[in-house]
């Protein structure tokens, strides 16, 4: 017997009705336009390997035996099913009992003809449509694979040290990304010049070539700003270069937070290599914009040294290598003493001079190794690796003599010049970055106490005890206010960008009234939440409060809204729970579920993957909505899309900050909204921050945007009473 595909054709429900008019017809066998069995009646006793022969001459018009005999009286009766354009869809074969039964068979089934026929041409429409998505996703995942290679370079933060650890990243990416025989990285500045051979075999003269680019290819770049390709000895002539170079090269501009050319991304290959290409440059501009981004964001403008950022980066990743191993290394908080006094008398020119000659004098007292960083306006963070606590004293000790026998003098007025430093150490007890910087900086403040121009070392046990402060005040406040209901329900506006919907639609925001009555923003006490559990608790009251202030809300002006409320990852833990409150909240409330969007983030949805499902599968059935926070920030985003239900995607408000000026940021989103609207999901684009990027998202089709370009965050309750209301208006 032939095996018999799937079918999404209910062949056996016309079966039925057809006996119902033929009670001759025993069974009945299906063939497809290939004369491939696609479905047949378990009951049948038909041997398609007599039948299937025939097939073709049928089909043909020919005259043929189909009388295939199955017992004295019975037979098999073929009748094909054409389609508007005359040409075979199906071929019908019916196990009859008699003459008398393939007869009428024949005339019932063209009763049946038009309806059987558009049954299957919609299943097979169906079924391409739905190939054709599955294709249109899988290739817009490896786009976004892809693409997020090269994005990646720029998010190497959560697992190398610092900024030119990311930025010597970037160019082995870029070494894997365009085959080449070198790459140079030159950030004048700062003092960067990296480069990679091809396979590591260097059949380069290098510093002939860096001479070439640093003193001809870098002053023609700082001037023209715009990228290069050098392929002839003609090429170069066309720029006026007197020095010949044996390579081919592609050369592309490295730019500050000004637009200022600060370093280039070269690629070049020996003269025999094949021609580099316009791809080659605009991949070359995509790199070096990474590079641009990675500089202006992991280093310092004005001395050239890594900033907070990267320093505080820095500290977490060696935390992360040295877990499980005893160690112990030392942090310092490094403060100029008296900056006012020059910045007064000097002028902050001066005072910037001054910053950045203290920068150069601790940088070059420092081990290979170690990391000396730009933290505060006239604040340095020194990190020595592997250093206990009387090593780093002495060091720090021998620092500070060395600043203050600098000798700095403006217009005739000398300045003494001292430093205040605290020292902390990292051991296997350090909790967090966050705790080990406001330990160096306690530090630094009793130094600065006790008359500047000292150190204070802050050992292990007050470390310690500061976190632990810290963390139980804010644990405190947030079990205070929650029993106190000082939690605000603040809101922000998700604008439609092309169609106008019938009701707005807002995200809830959460923010803490102090004590004195001022407002204390989230990120001062959501962290502390998340570490002692308590977002559930916050979880439970956003929902009724904001349930109940809207219910308040519709009961007096009838306008109702579309709210959107963000949910741990900890409340996922208790799905069924959880979703049997929000339902009891609804109807307590008497809402409309449909007027209710739950936003998820991508990592907790992902770290809760099969609870997370049980419970949008639970809460869906209410008619409440989903959407899909942060999204785009894993490399396994589209594959996890598949298998969570929801309504909307929000796409990371990374990709959409920098949108205008960021051809990667652009194809992301671009991405993004066309795999979400593939799966008939709605967009949204966080940090729409002005007009040029709303423009930018409407070319691009994404369906809403929020951002304080659209509308600021305001109390929620202040929202809803300026919105018109309905009743007044039938009235």
């Amino acid at each position: 017997m032939h095996a018999v595909p799937d079918s999404s054709v209910h062949f056996d429900h016309y079966l039925t009705l057809l006996k119902g008019f033929c009670p001759g017809v025993r069974a009945m066998v299906v063939f497809d336009h290939e004369q491939s069995c696609i479905w047949q009646d378990s009951s049948s006793l038909l041997d398609l390997d007599q039948v299937v022969p025939q097939l073709e001459a049928f089909r043909a018009g020919e005259s043929v035996d189909v009388n295939v005999a199955l017992d004295d009286s019975a037979g098999l009766e073929l009748i094909n099913l054409k389609n508007t354009h005359g040409e075979v869809a199906l071929t019908l074969g019916f196990e009859v009992a008699d003459k008398t039964a393939q007869v009428a068979a024949n005339q019932n089934i063209s009763l049946l003809n038009e309806f059987l026929l558009a049954d299957y041409e919609q299943s097979q429409a169906l079924a391409s449509k739905e190939n054709e998505l599955n294709h249109m996703t899988d290739e817009l995942t490896r786009r976004y694979e892809e693409l997020n290679l090269i994005y990646k370079a720029e998010d190497q933060a959560i697992n190398i040290y610092h900024g030119r650890e990311l930025l010597r990243q970037l160019v082995m990416n870029t070494s894997r990304f365009l085959n080449v025989d070198i790459i140079f990285l030159y950030i004048a500045g700062k003092n960067i010049a990296m480069h990679k051979y091809k396979n590591d075999n260097p059949l380069f003269e290098s510093d002939k070539l860096f001479d070439y680019l640093r003193d001809s290819i870098f002053p023609f770049l700082e001037t023209e700003q715009q990228s290069l390709v050098i392929n002839h000895i003609d090429d170069a002539g066309k720029y006026n270069f007197t020095q010949n170079t044996p390579y081919k090269h592609v050369v592309s501009p490295v730019v500050n937070a000004d637009s200022q050319v600060i370093g280039l991304l070269a690629i070049a290959s020996q003269n025999f290599s094949v021609d580099f290409s316009n791809s080659d440059r605009n991949l070359l501009d995509v790199m070096s914009k990474k590079a641009s981004k990675i500089a202006q964001s992991h280093f310092d403008p004005l001395t050239g040294l890594e900033n907070s950022n990267s320093f505080e980066l820095l500290i977490k990743d060696l935390l992360k290598e040295s877990r499980g191993t005893d160690f112990n290394h030392a942090i310092a908080n490094v403060d100029i003493d008296r900056m006012a006094v020059v910045n007064d008398i000097s002028g902050r020119d001066v005072g910037d001079l001054l910053i950045k000659k203290v920068g150069q004098k601790l940088a070059s007292m420092v081990r290979s190794r170690d990391v000396v960083a730009r933290i505060g306006s006239d604040k340095f963070g020194v990190l020595l690796e592997n250093c206990d606590l009387p090593t780093a004293q002495i060091v720090m000790k021998k620092m500070a003599h060395a600043v203050s026998a600098m000798d700095f003098e403006w217009e005739g007025k000398a300045h003494d010049i001292s430093v205040s430093i605290g020292i902390a150490p990292i051991t296997v007890e350090t909790q967090s970055v966050t705790s080990l910087m406001n330990a160096a900086e306690t530090a630094r403040n009793l130094s600065k106490e006790r008359g500047r121009n000292t150190i204070h070392v802050l050992d292990l046990e007050d470390s310690n005890l500061l976190e632990r402060k810290e963390q139980i005040r804010w644990v405190g406040q947030i079990q205070s206010a929650l029993r106190e209901n000082r939690f605000v329900l603040y809101a922000q506006l998700i604008e439609p960008l092309a169609i106008k919907t019938a009701k707005p639609h807002y995200e809830i925001l959460l923010r803490m009234r102090d004590d004195d009555g001022s407002v204390i923003p989230p990120g001062k006490f959501l962290p502390a939440a998340e570490s002692f559990y308590l977002m559930s608790c916050i979880d439970y009251w956003v929902i009724d409060k904001t349930f109940s202030e809207l219910a308040d809300h519709i009961g007096k002006s009838g306008q109702r809204c579309q709210v959107s409320i963000n949910l741990s990852g900890q409340s996922l833990n208790d799905p069924i729970g959880f979703a049997a409150f929000i339902g009891n909240k609804l109807e307590q409330h008497e809402l409309d579920a449909s007027d209710i969007c739950f936003e998820i983030t991508e990592s907790a949805a992902i770290a809760n993957i099969d609870d997370a499902r049980l419970f949008i599968d639970q809460v869906s059935t209410y008619g409440c909505q989903f959407s899909l926070d942060d999204f785009g920030t894993g490399l396994s985003s589209f594959a996890y899309l598949k298998n969570l239900k929801v309504n909307y995607l929000k796409i990371d408000g990374g990709f959409v900050t920098d949108i205008v000026t960021d051809l990667v940021c652009e194809s992301m989103v671009a991405a993004i909204n066309q795999v979400g609207h593939a799966m008939q999901l709605q967009t949204v684009a966080e940090f729409v921050e002005n007009d040029v990027i709303r423009q930018k998202l409407v070319e691009i089709g994404v369906d809403y945007g929020q951002g304080y370009g659209l509308g600021k965050p305001a109390p929620f309750v202040e929202i809803l009473s300026a919105l018109p209301s309905s009743k007044s208006k039938s009235a």
